[in-house]
């Protein structure tokens, strides 16, 4: 049971080096800027002058920023793995 409930709120943030508070408020985080970008998104369709570029910069940035994370996760889980070598 205790494995259980580590493996459903601990080993990811601990992948991308964080805590489950950590985690939690960075998900958030782009949870609420992908909500705001969103509305957004619909005040640009009804006015098109509107935040020409601003949806489609943030979520490029947004994008560069997860995939760096999604990397971190990648490199912890081989070496915790035991099959990371920092030479590759």
């Amino acid at each position: 049971m205790r494995r259980a409930l580590s493996r459903l709120f601990l080993d990811h943030p601990h992948e991308v080096g964080e805590s489950y508070f950590q985690h939690l408020g960075a998900a958030w985080a782009v949870g609420f800027r992908l909500a705001r970008l969103s509305a957004t998104a619909l005040l640009h369709g009804l006015i098109p002058s509107l935040a020409k570029t601003t949806v489609s910069g943030e979520i490029r940035a947004m994008a560069a920023n997860l995939g760096d994370r999604a990397e971190d996760a990648r490199e912890t889980r081989m070496r915790d793995a035991g099959v990371w070598d920092p030479g590759l």
